[in-house]
């Protein structure tokens, strides 16, 4: 398949182009600076580079409308986040031909706290601020694709892990600023948790499946979720364990929403997601690592090459 992604220089994105193309698919990834580091990482991967910004789509819309499938996956991150997103979707799927594949990227953050029950795709949202516009994109994607009869599905993936990146290499790498591993609230939250390399697989799954035209994937929501809710303490714990750092400092809400904005709401959330409907419909089976483990193989990769 001629797949055009979004995102491909960032974490999830890489983990995806590597699966991709160890699959043989040739992938197009919009750049935008083809000289940065990430981008030279996807290129080693053979990877083609299209330069363009998410923030003007008719930089790039052309060129994933003439793919098979697109794996929609950036996002500015930033004031601008939902409109950019907005637009970015409207115009691939004005330029994707009927019958092309896409795959948008949401989370299980649109659930918001759970009230300790798991949650599953059928469930009903309520967003944390700081992706409270998230779900009217993901209707505004199926609205989309249904009326271009292209096969679109939304992944909700849950707290992603592995390799030392993510919001846990985030945690981790604070540590040199504050001298302890600082989690949000009082740790009796808990998160739900996927390792990259499965969530790749499981994006890698659903585009072939959306291509080969399943109508069980189709205009359908998937939770990726390997571990439905592991306990924020024992990351916290772990994490310590990890860096070695002095102590986990447990982050009362109001001083780190100071420091954090709304991502601080984010991190203490309190989550059980399923993932069951993903395994089921798509036959996903995740492989790596559970978060507790990942994080304790971490500490053994640093031991072994002398960090």
């Amino acid at each position: 398949m001629e797949l055009f992604i979004t995102g491909g220089t960032g974490y999830i994105g890489q983990a995806v182009a590597r699966k991709a193309i160890s699959l043989g698919h040739r992938v197009t990834a919009l750049v935008r600076d083809d000289r940065s580091a990430g981008a030279s990482a996807l290129a080693r991967l053979g990877v083609k580079l299209h330069g363009g910004d998410l923030r003007e789509p008719q930089s790039f819309a052309a060129t994933a409308g003439a793919a098979d499938g697109v794996v929609h996956m950036a996002s500015t991150n930033d004031a601008s986040a939902a409109a950019a997103d907005e637009a970015a979707v409207e115009a691939m799927l004005a330029h994707l031909r009927p019958g092309a594949a896409f795959v948008y990227t949401s989370g299980t953050w649109v659930y918001g706290s759970t009230e300790g029950k798991p949650v599953t795709e059928a469930s009903a949202l309520n967003p944390t601020p700081l992706v409270a516009w998230r779900p009217a994109v993901e209707q505004r994607v199926q609205a989309l694709a249904a009326r271009r009869s292209i096969a679109a599905a939304i992944l909700r993936p849950a707290m992603v892990h592995g390799h030392g990146g993510g919001v846990f290499g985030m945690l981790a790498g604070m540590v040199r600023q504050t001298g302890s591993v600082r989690m949000v609230g009082d740790g009796c939250n808990h998160w739900p948790a996927v390792h990259v390399d499965d969530l790749a697989a499981a994006y890698l799954s659903v585009v072939e499946r959306l291509a080969s035209g399943d109508d069980r994937v189709a205009g359908q929501i998937f939770n990726v979720v390997a571990e439905e809710a592991v306990a924020v303490a024992e990351m916290g714990e772990a994490i310590r364990a990890s860096v070695d750092a002095d102590r986990v400092e447990f982050w009362p809400f109001d001083d780190a929403r100071q420091s954090l904005g709304p991502f601080a709401d984010a991190l203490a959330l309190d989550q059980m997601v399923s993932g069951q409907r993903a395994r089921q419909v798509l036959a996903w089976q995740p492989q790596g690592p559970g978060l507790i483990a990942d994080l304790s193989e971490q500490k053994d990769f640093q031991q072994r090459n002398g960090a």
